[in-house]
């Protein structure tokens, strides 16, 4: 007999959640893209304001966990928050670089260096399957990336600086699957996202960014970006994976790209190039096919 908390919720409700959890995400690089402030101090107001609404609700258990923490746990948690901040600064960074279609369709390759740091750090092996998605998932970064690099812009770093993203979310989910094991998910993300929110504000003081001083707009952005796709969006993907499994919600999360991909098109008028249109098409189509072999695939984290 089921009970309350593993009863299955309606089909609509599920939808629902599915919906504004996608739109939610999705919505992220188009707030950014509307910031006028650098790409550290977004990042940096995005994860602070999450953090700061993190604790606000749940400070008592926050201190209470953190008293009980090793010191393996502790590395670990202060090496997830450097990857976060990673993952932050480097895929906001991108999106100044180059189209929100390609930035988002790269920084979701993540599950692939989450299986690679698996395989390198804890002896997973990668499957068949695995490397078949990864192998159209390279031949898909290849195409993004082929214009870019001969068109003499900057696009190109913003590409590399996508994947660099990718590789910081990676880590960040490493070190949450060893955590998981002792912390739930709230008291973990909270523990990541306060170390990440220091690690940032610790580099846009050492740069001399300025923190006040944006217009009112973009401070309402500041407050969009960490309410709607960091703590509305992130919170719908987790309350889901009470009900659905990993690699479900996570092929679930990569409608992001695509929904992404039109609220570009249709808000900033962006329109990337018939090559880079098949790119992305294959990465997608390879992080599909190395989700469904992962067993334990990440959730984004746009």
């Amino acid at each position: 007999m089921k009970t309350a908390a593993t009863m299955q919720p309606p089909a609509a409700k599920l939808a629902l959640v599915i919906t504004t959890g996608l739109l939610a995400v999705s919505f992220a690089s188009i707030f950014i893209r509307w910031c006028d402030a650098p790409a550290l101090v977004i990042a940096a107001y995005r994860i602070s304001l999450a953090s700061l609404v993190l604790w606000i609700v749940g400070g008592r258990k926050l201190l209470r966990v953190a008293a009980t923490l090793s010191r393996r746990e502790w590395q670990l948690g202060l090496l997830s928050g450097v990857a976060l901040a990673v993952h932050f600064a480097s895929w906001i960074r991108s999106l100044e670089l180059t189209t929100v279609a390609i930035s988002v369709v790269l920084v979701a390759t993540s599950p692939f260096f989450v299986a690679i740091g698996a395989r390198l750090f804890l002896g997973t092996r990668i499957s068949k399957r695995f490397t078949l998605g990864l192998v159209i998932a390279f031949v898909g970064t290849v195409f993004i990336a082929y214009r870019d690099f001969f068109a003499g812009n900057d696009s190109f770093s913003g590409d590399l600086l996508a994947v660099l993203g990718a590789i910081g979310g990676a880590g960040y989910i490493l070190c949450g699957r060893a955590l998981r094991a002792r912390l739930d998910n709230f008291s973990y993300i909270s523990l990541a996202y306060t170390i990440a929110a220091i690690v940032l504000l610790l580099l846009v003081a050492a740069m001399r960014l300025a923190v006040p001083g944006y217009a009112v707009e973009t401070y309402g952005l500041f407050v969009l970006i960490a309410l709607v796709p960091q703590l509305i969006g992130h919170s719908s993907f987790n309350w889901l994976l009470r009900y659905l499994s990993a690699p479900v919600v996570a092929i679930l999360l990569l409608g992001e790209p695509v929904l992404a991909s039109i609220l570009a098109f249709i808000l900033l008028h962006e329109e990337p190039a018939t090559l880079q249109i098949i790119g992305s098409v294959l990465v997608l189509i390879g992080v599909l096919l190395a989700t469904q072999a992962e067993s334990r695939a990440p959730a984004e984290l746009n």
